[in-house]
């Protein structure tokens, strides 16, 4: 899959992705928001081979210096749905690249006969739920402590609230 945009090419990832991916991936450890703390740099050759394999992965690379600034999802859900999900290099983030790469995402799920897109976010990440909101997404649901991200000192989840989004594909009927 390639898609491009004014500033973007959405690509499936490429094994050569893994340096730019593993660049990302470990500002992501302590994130707010998704933190993914068992991920580290010896990590990245796994796990730049599943997303090479998937087809719910995409790299987010910048057209005018093919770098790869992050990755969006697409996840696979019942009822022909699909999840957006988008992680975006600490670099890159605010220049409106979030925005054309979601756009550009929904727009070519619902062009494949996607039926419906949602995504999540907790309501204390306004610069995700404003992407969702730019790019066409209602919000349509308030779910209470329905998510964690990250373990208390005694390992007990830490419990989020999130905003669901979604849009339907404005060809069904």
């Amino acid at each position: 899959m390639r898609i491009e945009t004014d500033y973007l090419i959405i690509r499936n990832f490429e094994l050569k992705d893994e340096k730019d991916l593993r660049e990302y991936m470990l500002q992501r450890i302590d994130a707010e928001f998704e933190g993914y703390p068992d991920f580290k740099k010896e990590k990245s050759k796994e796990e730049i081979k599943f997303r090479a394999e998937s087809d719910e992965f995409f790299a987010i690379e910048l057209k005018e210096t093919h770098k790869v600034i992050g990755n969006i999802y697409l996840g696979k859900r019942e009822f022909n749905n699909r999840e957006l999900g988008y992680v975006l290099n600490e670099n890159y983030q605010n220049k409106g690249y979030g925005t054309q790469a979601s756009k550009a995402i929904v727009e070519y799920a619902f062009e494949q006969g996607v039926h419906r897109v949602y995504a999540e976010c907790a309501p204390q990440n306004i610069a995700s739920w404003k992407v969702m909101e730019k790019i066409g997404l209602k919000r349509e649901a308030y779910f209470r402590k329905n998510v964690y991200f990250h373990l208390d000192l005694e390992g007990n989840p830490i419990y989020w609230d999130t905003y669901v989004y979604a849009a339907l594909n404005p060809n069904d009927k």
